[in-house]
């Protein structure tokens, strides 16, 4: 018989004992023909035909395991009598269901973060031979990772053969119109691209071709443009004849000339791109020959047999020789240690087998926390089901003990109460992975931003489902394993004897209640350390008023911003005017210009000369504004005058410093009148201080105001912010509409809410207290529910000793003291274990609390407190009932 009938068969046993049946019948009928045919009565012929077949029984039972798989069938007997044992306990079933799911669902999610984010290498060709360059500054000692052309240049020349190095900008947002669209403006995620980048990785065209070489020859020869497969179907539907159309970036045109194939979404996880386009094309064409300006990563291909090892020194080189160039061009007053420091720097080839993503640099170590709570809330949940598994354990005592009287071995008591688990778990995973399913892209929209949505590939794959496999098994052998062990060992004589009513041995419950409360407390403390800072957070003064204010961008169309838009005091006037008509739109309260807003992303570094300090050591940050933005923004001026529109002359020399650049630079001093300069590389620029305001944080609600002045406006490309009473989107339409009639070659750009960019920032805390705040809700369910299952448990098991205690005259509170003591001298182990872990765990945490610590006392008291509180709830009814115990009733039972 083929293994597939013997497979179907084991499935079908009923039908498979029927076909048996049937066969040994038409066996024993057709010998007792055969013997009535050689004359013998019909009566001695069924005999002798019986005497020849043998032993019915074990003849069916050989023809049976011949005919299916035994050890199968065997095993899905088991799982049907431990589905009629979960079905006989429905609630309970349920209850540890739920817990079940909960917790695999959320290692689930959390794992699918993990390995879309961290883990999952870019799908292109050998991503393991992918390599990042970065740079590191002695000045400034951190990782950069961005870089300028000539040095790239340079690079790719000296490597050529051994590396093939590409560039690529970070993507961003851009504003295109596509022809035959009306002239409607899109969102799209553009992406800068050398021309040997996308064959670098290794990408094929679905259609038309990719950028090649030879389309980054000379700056603004090649407008062409590649889409991608998934913005080539949303967009365009996935239309052939999309190749050879145009579509227009600002002032500039771009012709698609093909699609990538399907799969490739970008380099960076975490953002999907939708077109590429050459470097040569870049909006700012002087950068492109500019060693001082920064825009762009390299990444590179390894050729075979060449490693990092190999290739760094000759990059180093050629780095070092970059540097002593540019130090030639320092001012001659350059102190000699920051010349010595810069010389300094250095080049690194780092792996990039997962492409280069500053959403992994954010999120990365909340995403391992993640995991790690979610892993905790998985053993709370298991030892749960070990609590409830052990005591039903208990409760059977006498079916294991008869089945073992009967010849059933350990191994087959052992496996029945493992398919038991298996089957809760099996369950338990189904409704985690729907769970997972809902779960994980919520959690990647709290990874968004405002102007800047994340985007994970998280579709099913085998790494999910392996993961989900593990987490299952995982989860059986922990919560059913230890009380199989113990009822599978059960001695008969004692159980029988008993009647299977035992006194309970409560020490097995007692160990995996206190590791139940153990694992219970460091969810709580981690979770009550990541909230409280995030209150701290969300309680930080910022110096400025974040509700209420509209930040508005103001482009230009000249196709040359730099020819006549940029710091000319004509365009410094033209700014002052276009302010003036805002403000006379209805519903705007005040407006001012700014180069930049507060926690844009940009800032303006200086560097500063105080009289009577050494060259070099003043480094500030500028906040180039008009008259009003002050008053717009809510910041407050302390002392002196803000800046007027008498102060915007030809060559402006009057700024506002704000508290921490007087406390630097004068301290103990009136700096309102002082002198000092702007250190340019050919001159100093002397500046007069005619106002002192509060500090201002301008990039992070967690790094305090550093030394800033606030100078008069450059220019008229900036950001214009309003302030407007009622909703701010109502206002915004007629905003935009003054600065598009404004002319002067201006319109308007990117509207945000200063309350959103400030939001922004606190994305990887909100997401962090959000998580938090759910898994301690969890816990603590969990923490409860098993608390009082075994209470309630240990109120059944012992209702024969509370009845002769209360019989010979105890005290109800003394009953309640002996139901509770035991249980609280589990809780008590397991509280000093978590406050061990708690604080162990908390070490990789602290790096992203601000202003908590640890062993603060609302660290402690907080996780404690709730623990406690869901101890004495769940203590509640089971100490109740065991207070109305009534002898009589408790003894006639038993």
């Amino acid at each position: 018989m083929s293994w597939l009938s013997r497979l179907t068969n084991a499935f079908r046993p009923d039908r498979l004992d029927d076909e048996l049946e049937e066969e040994l019948r038409f066996h024993l009928e057709a010998r007792a023909e055969e013997a009535v045919h050689r004359g013998a009565n019909p009566q001695d012929a069924a005999v002798e035909a019986r005497l020849r077949l043998g032993n019915p029984l074990h003849t069916r039972e050989t023809s049976r395991d011949a005919k299916l798989l035994p050890w199968l069938e065997s095993l899905l007997r088991d799982a049907r009598f431990g589905f009629r044992m979960l079905r006989k306990d429905s609630a309970v079933t349920a209850a540890a269901l739920a817990s079940l799911a909960l917790a695999i669902g959320a290692s689930l999610a959390a794992f699918a973060l993990v390995d879309a984010l961290l883990l999952r290498p870019l799908p292109v060709y050998q991503p393991e031979r992918l390599v990042q360059l970065s740079t590191w500054d002695e000045r400034d000692p951190h990782e950069n990772y961005t870089f300028n052309y000539p040095l790239f240049e340079r690079c790719r020349q000296a490597t050529r053969g051994q590396l093939e190095l590409f560039g690529m900008s970070n993507q961003s947002p851009e504003a295109v119109v596509f022809a035959k669209s009306g002239g409607v403006q899109e969102k799209v995620r553009l992406q800068y691209a050398s021309g040997n980048a996308l064959t670098s990785l290794g990408i094929r065209p679905a259609l038309g071709r990719l950028l090649n070489p030879s389309d980054d020859l000379r700056p603004g020869a090649h407008p062409v443009a590649v889409l991608s497969y998934d913005f080539w179907m949303r967009r365009f539907g996935g239309d052939p004849a999309v190749l050879g159309r145009w579509f227009s970036n600002g002032a500039k045109q771009f012709q698609i000339v093909g699609v990538t194939a399907k799969g490739f979404t970008g380099i960076e996880p975490g953002k999907d791109t939708d077109l590429w386009v050459p470097t040569m094309m870049w909006s700012v064409p002087e950068d492109l020959s500019d060693a001082g300006s920064y825009w762009f990563i390299v990444l590179g291909r390894l050729k075979p047999g060449v490693t990092a090892e190999a290739v760094r020194p000759i990059l180093q080189g050629v780095y070092a020789n970059f540097l002593r160039e540019q130090a030639a061009g320092f001012r001659a007053d350059e102190s000699r240690a920051v010349v010595d420091s810069f010389l300094h720097g250095s080049l690194h080839v780092l792996p990039a087998p997962n492409g280069p993503s500053r959403l992994r640099e954010t999120f990365a170590r909340p995403l391992w926390i993640l995991a790690a709570v979610a892993g905790l809330l998985l053993l709370i949940a298991c030892s749960n089901l070990a609590n409830l598994f052990t005591a039903r354990a208990l409760a059977r005592e006498r079916e294991m003990a008869l089945r073992i009287s009967i010849g059933a071995g350990r191994g087959r008591l052992l496996r029945q109460l493992l398919v038991e688990g298996l089957l809760l778990a099996g369950a338990a995973s189904v409704l985690a992975a729907m769970f997972a399913a809902v779960a994980a892209p919520s959690l990647v929209g709290l990874l968004s931003t405002s102007d800047s949505p994340a985007y994970l590939d998280l579709h099913p794959d085998w790494r999910m489902l392996t993961f989900l496999l593990l987490a299952c098994t995982a989860a059986t052998l922990l919560f059913a394993l230890l009380p199989a062990l113990r009822a599978s060992g059960v001695s008969p004589h004692e159980a029988l004897k008993s009647g299977g009513k035992q006194s309970v041995r409560s020490s097995a419950l007692r160990s995996m209640l206190a590791a139940q409360i153990a694992f219970s407390f460091v969810v709580l403390f981690v979770a009550g350390l990541l909230l409280l800072s995030f209150r701290q957070l969300t309680h930080v003064n910022l110096g400025f008023r974040k509700s209420g204010v509209v930040l508005i961008g103001v482009e230009t169309t000249d196709p040359n911003p730099f020819a006549k838009i940029y710091y000319t005091p004509a365009a410094r006037l033209t700014a002052l005017q276009l302010v003036d008509r805002v403000r006379e739109v209805p519903g705007v309260r005040n407006a001012a210009m700014c180069e930049f807003g507060f926690f844009s992303g940009s800032l303006m570094g200086e560097n500063v000369r105080i009289p009577g300090r050494a060259p070099g050591d003043g480094g500030i940050y500028g906040v180039p504004v008009s008259p009003g933005f002050l008053e717009t923004t809510g910041v407050r001026l302390l002392e002196g005058r803000t800046l007027a529109p008498s102060d915007f002359t030809p060559t402006p020399s009057v700024v506002l410093v704000n508290q921490t650049f007087a406390r630097r630079y004068y301290p103990g001093e009136d700096p309102v009148g002082k002198r000092f300069a702007f250190a340019e590389r050919d001159r100093d620029l002397p500046q007069d201080i005619i106002g002192v305001v509060q500090d201002v944080r301008l990039q992070s609600v967690r790094q305090p105001a550093p030394p800033t002045v606030f100078v008069p406006l450059r220019g008229l490309n900036g950001t214009l912010a309003v302030r407007v009473d009622g909703d701010p989107w109502k206002v915004v339409p007629l905003v935009r509409r003054q600065i598009n009639a404004f002319g002067h070659s201006v319109r308007a750009g990117d509207v945000t809410l200063q309350s959103a960019l400030v939001d922004d920032d606190l994305v990887r805390e909100r997401l962090l207290a959000l998580l938090a705040g759910f898994f301690a809700l969890a816990a603590l369910a969990l923490a409860g529910v098993g608390l009082y299952g075994v209470l309630s448990y240990s109120v059944v098991r012992r209702t024969k000793e509370i009845g002769i205690r209360m019989a010979l005259g105890a005290r109800q509170s003394s009953v309640v003291r002996l139901v509770v003591r035991e249980i609280a001298a589990a809780a008590g182990i397991g509280i000093a274990a978590g406050l061990v872990l708690g604080r162990l765990l908390a070490r990789p945490v602290e790096s992203l609390l601000y202003e908590v610590k640890a062993g603060d006392f609302w660290s402690l008291a907080l996780p404690l407190t709730l623990l406690l509180a869901a101890a004495a709830l769940a203590a509640f009814r089971p100490a109740y009932r065991a207070a109305k115990v009534e002898p009589a009733v408790a003894l006639r039972n038993e």
